[in-house]
C-alpha cells in the first residue's frame, strides 16, 4: 500500500479502539495510542534508506514489532517517571489548590493516571500495534510480506491487490476517515440529537 492507503488502514483499526477507550473515560490513553501508532506505523518503510536492509524484509516482521514494542515500552516508562508523574504532582500541589477550574482537575486526573507502568504497557502496545498495522497494509498486496523473518522466509500474500492501486489506496483512506469520523461523531454531544 502507498502512504494514504496505510493511513486509511491505521484509522480503520484505531477507530474502535479509540471509541472503547474514550467510552471508559481514558481520553488521554486514547489520544496517546492514536498519536503513537500514527508515528510508529510508517517505520518499516524506512528500510529503503537503511543500508543492508531489503524492502519488506526483516523490517516487515513480527520480530521487529516486538523489538519496537520493547523500545517504546522503555520510552513510555521514562516519560511517566520523568514527565507525567512529576507534572501531575506539581499540578496537584500547586495549581489545583489555587484554582477551582473543572478542566484543570480533569486534566490533572488524566495525567496522574499516566504512571510509568501504564505508559510502559501503552508503549509496548503502540510499538507492536504500529508495526502490525503496517504489516496488515502490506500483507493484502500481491507482493505480501515475510512476517516470520529471520526464522522463516515464507512469504504471505492475502490478495492480488497492487500496492500502487490508486483505487484501493484511496478507498482505504476514505473508509478510515469515515470510521474515525463516525467515532468522533458518536462521542460528541450531537450523537443523541438525531432520531
Amino acid at each position: 500500500m502507498y502512504r494514504h492507503g496505510h493511513l486509511g488502514i491505521t484509522l480503520l483499526i484505531l477507530a474502535p479502539i479509540s471509541y472503547a477507550l474514550v467510552q471508559n473515560g481514558q481520553l488521554a490513553l486514547a489520544g496517546l495510542l492514536a498519536l503513537g501508532v500514527l508515528i510508529i506505523e510508517p517505520l518499516p518503510d524506512n528500510d529503503h534508506w537503511i543500508p543492508g536492509l531489503s524492502h519488506r524484509g526483516v523490517s516487515h516482521s513480527l520480530l521487529t514489532s516486538g523489538i519496537i514494542g520493547l523500545v517504546c515500552a522503555g520510552c513510555g516508562w521514562l516519560l511517566g517517571r520523568y514527565l507525567t508523574v512529576p507534572l501531575a504532582h506539581w499540578l496537584q500541589t500547586t495549581v489545583l489548590p489555587a484554582t477551582n477550574i473543572t478542566a484543570v482537575t480533569i486534566a490533572t486526573e488524566q495525567l496522574a493516571a499516566l504512571t510509568p507502568e501504564t505508559l510502559a504497557e501503552l508503549g509496548f502496545v503502540i510499538g507492536v500495534l504500529g508495526i502490525c498495522v503496517h504489516l496488515a497494509g502490506d500483507i493484502i498486496t500481491v507482493s505480501g510480506i515475510q512476517p516470520f523473518l529471520p526464522f522463516s522466509r515464507r512469504r504471505i500474500s492475502l490478495s492480488r491487490l497492487r500496492a500502487a492501486s490508486t483505487l484501493a489506496n484511496t478507498g482505504f483512506l476514505l473508509l478510515g476517515v469515515l470510521a474515525m469520523g463516525t467515532v468522533v461523531f458518536a462521542l460528541s454531544p450531537f450523537a443523541g440529537a438525531f432520531p
